[in-house]
């Protein structure tokens, strides 16, 4: 691959942007909703745009989504992190409801990204497993694996 210089990579980045906007905020909006979709498919582009412009992707496609799904898993981290911040600034000591939130989220939080995604779109988006798969671009049969190890490792951490 050879280099490409600025004026080709803008030029790049908006075709780049325009083949694949639609579609990514469209995915952008089911994994966090339509306020925050267009924020993190943005995000998302700015960040790998570069490494696509230069040729070292192979399937420039599979990388965006791929790189959607971990701007939405930092996204719902950071409202996560801050939705437990203002809880325990304003619940009382006496509220069992708040732990046993905390004790869901420290669970979540211990599953790989790829496995807090598929739980994320199967629980909270009521995606179907080969809906999972066709999302995140992986087998039916990865998700159902992934789905598991964290029902299992969910259930343990629970108990």
């Amino acid at each position: 691959m050879g280099l490409i210089n600025d004026a080709d990579s803008v030029t790049l980045d908006e075709g780049l942007w325009r083949l694949h906007a639609r579609e990514l905020v469209r995915f952008g909006t089911v994994l966090v909703g339509p306020n925050d979709a267009q924020d993190i498919v943005s995000a998302a582009f700015v960040k790998v745009s570069r490494h696509i412009a230069g040729g070292h992707i192979d399937q420039p496609r599979a990388y965006l989504f791929r790189a959607v799904t971990n701007e939405a898993l930092d996204l719902r981290r950071r409202n996560a992190n801050r939705w437990r911040r203002d809880l325990l600034a304003v619940a009382s000591s006496t509220m069992p409801t708040v732990e046993s939130h905390l004790d869901v989220r420290r669970a979540v939080a211990a599953l790989s990204v790829r496995q807090r995604s598929i739980v994320y779109l199967a629980y909270w988006e009521d995606m179907t497993e080969r809906q999972i798969a066709q999302t995140l671009q992986l087998s039916p049969g990865a998700v159902q694996r992934h789905l598991g190890r964290a029902r299992i490792h969910l259930r343990k951490a629970l108990q």
